[in-house]
């Protein structure tokens, strides 16, 4: 067992169920992750709803095998609270649960087209209620404008459920981090994060991604943070609205 500070803040490229293996137990605050579902999702829509602004660029064959029942035991030893994007896929091997979250990627729009108009997001966070999130994905139609996996998500999705289900200082882990989404939010949230990948190009991807978002100049630091000095002016609050 290993001390859990050597894996956080970096892209390990591997197999998710050895190098998991090595983590503290509990040592996770949230496992935020969207795990293959084997259902060959790595071939995309090519074609339908194409856009010369969304350019695609990413390998298959990713999607062959679906999460194990041995990764998921994993990733509950390990972590306090757990989600997993696709979660009715696996409904088979996940344990009952109270508390479902909706990624509505259609809103108030009218569309026909094949693509999915939303997902279900399996959580164990001990609630009794489902949670929706509004950020519209269809197609071209989407705030990311290039897409590097066949199933990134939105940055914007992810933090704002890293928001809902962590807080500044948590440590985030994603077993399956793909072009590497989960970091680059958790980077911007001042969460660490853990990310392993067992694909090499999508690791080159999310480490290249990653080094493109500046350290926010407040990033939480455990042993260099003091509490700020009372001097009698007023100030405002400082909050930071940048996203």
């Amino acid at each position: 067992m290993k001390d859990i500070k050597e894996f956080e803040n970096r892209i390990i490229c591997g197999d998710c169920l050895e190098i998991m293996g090595d983590l503290p137990d509990k040592s996770v605050d949230l496992c935020l992750t969207d795990p293959p579902y084997g259902i060959s999702a790595d071939k995309g829509t090519n074609g339908f709803g194409q856009s010369p602004s969304t350019v695609r660029n990413y390998n298959d064959n990713w999607d062959n095998a679906r999460l194990s029942k041995a990764q998921m035991d994993v990733i509950f030893l390990k972590s306090h609270k757990a989600i997993f994007f696709g979660g009715n896929y696996f409904t088979d091997i996940l344990p009952q649960n109270n508390h479902w979250i909706v990624w509505d990627k259609v809103g108030e729009m009218k569309v026909k087209n094949p693509f999915s108009h939303c997902e279900l997001l399996w959580t164990n966070v001990s609630l009794k209620t489902v949670k929706k999130y509004i950020v519209i994905q269809q197609g071209f139609i989407s705030e990311e404008k290039v897409r590097f996996h066949p199933t990134q998500k939105p940055v914007s999705l992810i933090e704002n459920i890293l928001k809902d289900y962590s807080k500044e200082g948590d440590c985030i882990l994603d077993p399956f981090i793909g072009s590497g989404t989960t970091a680059i939010a958790c980077k911007r949230l001042n969460r660490r994060y853990i990310g392993i990948e067992i694909n090499p190009d999508y690791c080159k991807i999310a480490e290249k991604r990653l080094a493109n978002i500046p350290p926010r100049f407040d990033s939480f630091d455990e042993k260099s943070h003091t509490e700020p000095q009372a001097t009698g002016k007023g100030h405002g609050d400082g909050n930071d609205a940048k996203r």
